[in-house]
C-alpha cells in the first residue's frame, strides 16, 4: 500500500528494510506496520506525508520526491488501535531523519535510536 498527502515533486521508489535487532518486526494478522515520510525544511515539518506498509520480512518499498524527511514507523496490532513501539518512533517523536536523493535504500534498524 502506497499513499501520499500533499503531494507535490514527483516521487522517486525508495526500498528498504526496518528491522529491530537485526529482526524483522512481528504483528498478528490483525497488524500492519508502517513507515511514514514526513517532509521537513529547515527542520520543520511541511505536512507532505508519504507512507507505505512494510511487509512480515521487514521489507518496503514507497513512492517519495526527494528532499529532507523525519521518519516515522508504527507497529499497529491490532491495527489501528495499538502501537507496539509505544510511538517511540511516531511523527512527533523519531529521531530517524534522512535525506533522499531518490531511487535510495535505507536499512533502518530501530534498536540504533532506542534511548
Amino acid at each position: 500500500m502506497l499513499a501520499c498527502v500533499g503531494c507535490g515533486q514527483a516521487p522517486s521508489i525508495v526500498t528498504g528494510s526496518v528491522t529491530k535487532g537485526g529482526q524483522a518486526l512481528q504483528v498478528s494478522e490483525q497488524g500492519d506496520i508502517q513507515i511514514h515520510f514526513i517532509q521537513e525544511e529547515n527542520g520543520t515539518m511541511t505536512g507532505q506525508t508519504f507512507m507505505a506498509s512494510i511487509d512480515p520480512s521487514g521489507h518496503f518499498e514507497a513512492e517519495v520526491p526527494a528532499g529532507d524527511y523525519r521518519i516515522a514507523v508504527q507497529q499497529l496490532d491490532p491495527y489501528p488501535n495499538v502501537d507496539k513501539l509505544k510511538g517511540q518512533f511516531d511523527q512527533n517523536k523519531t529521531p530517524i531523519k534522512q535525506s533522499i536523493k531518490g531511487g535510495d535504500t535505507l536499512d533502518i534498524d530501530l534498536s540504533q535510536y532506542e534511548k
